[in-house]
């Protein structure tokens, strides 16, 4: 039989495991959900040995579902995941708690203080990327402030990814892709950016870093047992989702932009020029990539389809039982939106609903969601369409931010399973979408990039001209574009205008 890859995919919601050819035809993949634990009203953690059990059910699913002879075809694996968050390891390798993700909120006081006193500005300065409250060291600096123990006990700091490929082969190594948004410079020692936070201890738990494509490690008995993988495959370094996603989706040029509607909004675009790391000035995120002198810059926001997941979850429950199957609830609900017209009738959503508040394209912890303009002719389907187009409006937020011109975007994520929200993010941003086939981007992602690890592809633009297939493509409706520009300078005047009122509202909350 020939080859096959394998790709794991540690999301903040749940975990992929996906089996390719080397045309990236899929031939199993399996899901698993991962649950979010909230303590207090601004935290989410997830326990990391839940983590690491849920991946192996995952792998061993996806392989009885396809047979023995495919399990021994998988000539190499791949490991991508969420980013940033902190995930520490005790002296036995041991997860001191559970890990503190990107979207929590605790730190959002040190965030404060920093933009007041300066460090906030010169850490973009050194490394063009801001600091929120989900950020490595602002909950690392959190934790020395409020939980010293745990920082007392670490040994080690990895990445989602990072901990899942060590489960499965012993190795503890992560990329720079993930090391960028720690914050970690440009040019010069990470000592300067950890003495601007008296943070010195942790640059003794860093993990080395390896090139993306570089095996680590293999499958250890182990994990064979625990996963069902033959032990000895194979596991490359990999990089971070955000990433990975990128690689599948073709962006190998300069110029390049794509999006990632899933939990997150990430919208960004490759390029070859340091300056334009540093611009607009204090916000956004730099990304390192696995090819030589490119970068992603990309303003990534805070709720993506965690917007429609919350307000679907919260007020249509009941609807949802009425169909057992997801893909059918999903198009009743678009079906019914279609009499809604285009800006739902006034009302505007601001999707600012994740327990840290906000990190693009403004930083702001304070920031909550809103729902603008409701009167009494409204229902929730009104409301419902309103979520939709307040995603789409926070997406064309951050590319204004960031000033480059599009063509067209390329789209991935959980979202693009939506053919109305793709056209409605066409007509609000004015520019082609173009869907990929593939179904799971960031696993064929660090799949492609396991393969020209082991000698598969030749490099990543070979591997990309062998998998890469267009599903479908949206146009912007012309009219529609010229409601939704009127529509989204509502939309960035109500954000503008309540940052005060947020601040406030958080004081006596």
């Amino acid at each position: 039989m020939k080859k096959l890859l394998m790709g794991v995919d540690v999301g903040t919601s749940g975990i992929k495991v996906v089996i390719f050819d080397l045309e990236g035809n899929v031939l199993a993949s399996k899901a698993e959900e991962v649950p979010i634990i909230s303590k207090q009203q601004d935290q989410a953690e997830e326990n990391m040995q839940v983590i690491w059990e849920k991946t192996s059910q995952a792998i061993r699913s996806c392989l009885t579902s396809c047979g023995e002879e495919i399990a021994s075809s998988i000539a190499a694996l791949g490991v991508t995941g969420q980013g940033t968050g902190c995930w520490l390891l005790d002296s036995n390798l041991e997860p001191i708690g559970n890990a503190i993700v990107w979207i929590d909120g605790r730190a959002k006081q040190l965030i404060d203080l920093w933009k007041e006193d300066g460090r906030h500005a010169e850490a973009f300065r050194l490394t063009s990327n801001s600091i929120f409250t989900g950020s490595p060291l602002a909950i690392l600096a959190w934790l020395k402030e409020n939980q010293p123990q745990h920082l007392q006990k670490a040994r080690h700091l990895v990445f989602a990814k990072d901990w899942v490929k060590f489960k499965l082969t012993g190795k503890i190594a992560t990329d720079l892709s993930d090391l960028f948004m720690l914050p970690y410079p440009i040019e010069g020692e990470v000592k300067e950016v950890l003495r601007l936070f008296d943070l010195l201890e942790v640059e003794d738990l860093l993990p080395p870093f390896e090139d993306p494509c570089q095996v680590i490690g293999e499958v250890t008995p182990q994990a064979a047992q625990a996963t069902g993988l033959p032990a000895g495959i194979p596991v490359v370094n990999g990089v971070v989702d955000v990433v990975a996603c990128a690689v599948a989706l073709g962006i190998l040029e300069a110029g390049q932009a794509y999006s990632i509607l899933g939990t997150t909004c990430f919208n960004a675009f490759l390029t070859d020029c340091v300056d334009a790391l540093f611009k607009p000035e204090g916000v956004g995120i730099t990304v390192a990539y696995p090819l030589p002198g490119l970068y992603l810059r990309s303003m990534a926001t805070m709720s993506g389809t965690l917007s429609l997941d919350w307000f679907l979850n919260n007020f249509f429950s009941h609807l949802r039982e009425r169909f057992p199957d997801k893909q059918a609830f999903f198009a009743h609900l678009e079906q019914e939106m279609q009499r809604v017209p285009p800006g739902a009738g006034g009302i505007i959503f601001l999707p600012y609903i994740s327990p840290g508040g906000e990190r693009a394209p403004f930083i702001d912890p304070h920031a909550r969601g809103v729902f603008f303009g409701l009167s009494l002719p409204h229902d929730e389907m009104y409301i419902l369409r309103s979520v939709y187009e307040g995603v789409a409006f926070s997406v064309l937020d951050c590319f204004q931010a960031l000033a480059t011109e599009l063509e067209e975007i390329r789209l991935s994520g959980g979202g693009v399973k939506s053919s109305f929200w793709c056209q409605v993010l066409s007509d609000v941003l004015g520019v082609k979408v173009v869907v990929p086939r593939a179904p799971e981007l960031g696993a064929l992602g660090i799949s492609m990039i396991a393969g020209v690890g082991v000698g598969m592809y030749k490099d990543l633009r070979d591997a990309f001209e062998k998998v890469f297939r267009v599903s479908k493509e949206f146009y912007p409706r012309l009219e529609h574009h010229r409601l939704y520009r009127e529509k989204y300078n509502v939309y960035r005047t109500l954000r503008e205008k309540l940052v005060d009122v947020w601040r406030m509202n958080d004081l006596i909350s």
